[in-house]
């Protein structure tokens, strides 16, 4: 199983450190965006017990094309805290989560700690995963989420023997990677604001089109043909 957690803007010290030390417990890699903790701050020492080599070796990144290099799938870990879901991606079951981290990279994305994630930046992922707390209190401790995250994705493999498990094999073997998606979004947008049917602004009605492709998961290949299609109708109607 393949899964690295994303670190966005992270205020806490020993939030930084107690999500250090839950990713060693549970074999995930660690990435921090922006941090604006100090990995050095005694409180980031103490809180990552046992993990420091984690802490200290995460990679700094400063931008999200960083981050989705190389990853076969991003989910964005998000209560939503009153936001609607239209114009967001899909969500996803956590069995979907543990299939897809045992074809490939997965990142599990993680906002700050007052604000969560933004609207943007849920839309840079292919889906959204919310864990199972109580409809009136939906929110964790950044670090807590961690953990929980991990556990749900390892207790689904652990139940299956360790195995890499029963994945629903070829759709979630050949999911499109993330350049993928990026370049049909892009296709996508330029097409229809070619077209005059979306206009510079209209972000969140291009997500709500995006949103079935999404929850199909297309291959790769399927991934690159609408690509490819979207490419030349774009190109036809600025011809025209």
């Amino acid at each position: 199983m393949s899964v690295d957690v994303l670190l966005v803007r992270t205020h806490s010290p020993g939030n930084l450190g107690s999500a250090a030390r839950a990713c060693k417990a549970f074999g995930a890699g660690l990435l921090l965006l922006d941090p604006r903790a100090d990995a050095a701050h005694e409180d980031a020492r103490a809180f990552a017990s046992g993990a420091e080599d984690l802490l200290d070796g995460a990679p700094r990144l400063a931008s999200w094309e960083e981050a989705e290099d190389g990853a076969g799938a991003i989910l964005a870990l998000t209560s939503l805290r009153g936001r609607v879901t239209r114009g967001l991606p899909p969500a996803w079951s956590w069995a979907a989560a543990r299939r897809t981290a045992g074809s490939g990279r997965l990142l599990l994305v993680f906002g700050p700690e007052r604000s969560g994630l933004t609207t943007e930046e849920v839309r840079r992922s292919q889906g959204r995963l919310a864990l199972p707390t109580r409809p009136g209190f939906p929110v964790l401790n950044l670090a807590q989420a961690v953990a929980a995250a991990l556990a749900l994705l390892e207790s689904g493999r652990s139940a299956r023997g360790g195995r890499k498990d029963g994945r629903s094999p070829d759709r979630d073997t050949d999911a499109a990677p993330i350049a993928a998606h990026r370049r049909l979004r892009e296709e996508l947008a330029t097409a229809l604001r070619a077209s005059g049917f979306l206009g510079r602004e209209d972000d969140a009605v291009l997500f709500e089109l995006l949103a079935p492709l999404l929850r199909a998961r297309p291959t790769g290949r399927e991934a690159e043909l609408w690509t490819g299609a979207l490419r030349k109708l774009g190109r036809r109607v600025r011809g025209a």
